[in-house]
């Protein structure tokens, strides 16, 4: 039988209740019943264990009360290594739905859709909403502890700005020129002396100069995701792909109740 896997920011071992379209969700779509096993996360590295409590809440299927779980176990588990940062430039409609998704799926820490020069969109405050909850649906399909950090509205100086607060970032800019490291190649080489790397999309038009110099002087210069030019969504599962494959995989450590 599948996991069935909810939505819970406060998860605890104990009692705690899900919001009222996780509990529709569980009532109306899986149809589970007091004592189905279910798993519940907080996007925040808690993964709790438990069974849907045996209360009244349950039937009638038509009930409005929120449902409640008994959590028997609780993990935290870490971000993998190094965190990457995707510093990318909006995509328009579903592309950007999709950049957000397989993104998601693949474990990227954080994706900070970043205003350039060149720039052809930048979601707004209900946008960003609705991308935050496309990226809570994938965390629960592909059973992701941590719901990525989502930004927009920044312009790429703010946001290198902010990059440059955090230690040991490695910064890389995707570029489609030819004769320059693979970005594989400097994640092997750098894996070892970062904590946390950093990788600029540009947009659809490509960067500036003016923008190309900053970031040069910003950090270890231009790496390649491909031996082809890529849109703006396809850069963005590509360079989360490379840093998939060499990032240290996460770790569970159980919570004991009241800590």
């Amino acid at each position: 039988m599948s996991e069935r896997i909810f939505w819970c920011e406060a998860v605890k071992v104990g009692e705690v209740e899900l919001d009222a379209e996780e509990s529709r969700h569980a009532r109306q779509s899986l149809r589970l019943n007091a004592g189905d096993s279910v798993t519940l996360l907080d996007g925040k590295g808690g993964v709790g264990r438990g069974v849907l409590a045996d209360d009244r809440s349950v039937e009638p299927r038509r009930s409005r009360a929120n449902l409640r779980v008994r959590v028997e176990s609780l993990v935290a588990v870490t971000q993998p290594e190094p965190r990457l940062t995707l510093l990318v430039a909006a995509c328009k409609g579903e592309r950007l739905d999709w950049m957000i998704e397989k993104c998601t799926e693949l474990g990227v820490p954080a994706i900070w859709l970043t205003e350039f020069e060149r720039s052809v969109a930048q979601p707004g405050a209900g946008r960003v909403d609705r991308l935050s909850r496309l990226a809570r649906q994938a965390c629960k399909q592909c059973r992701r502890a941590w719901l990525p950090d989502i930004r927009s509205g920044a312009a790429l100086d703010a946001n290198l700005a902010a990059l440059a607060r955090e230690p040991s970032t490695l910064l890389v800019t995707a570029h489609p020129e030819t004769g320059i490291p693979r970005f594989g190649e400097v994640l092997q080489d750098h894996r070892s002396r970062v904590h946390a790397v950093a990788v600029v999309i540009g947009p659809e038009g490509g960067l500036s100069l003016a923008e190309i110099e900053r970031l040069r002087a910003s950090g270890r210069g231009l790496v390649r995701l491909s031996a082809n030019i890529l849109r703006v969504e396809t850069a963005a599962v590509a360079a989360a792909s490379i840093w998939a494959e060499c990032a240290s995989p996460p770790r569970e450590t159980a919570v004991l109740p009241g800590a």
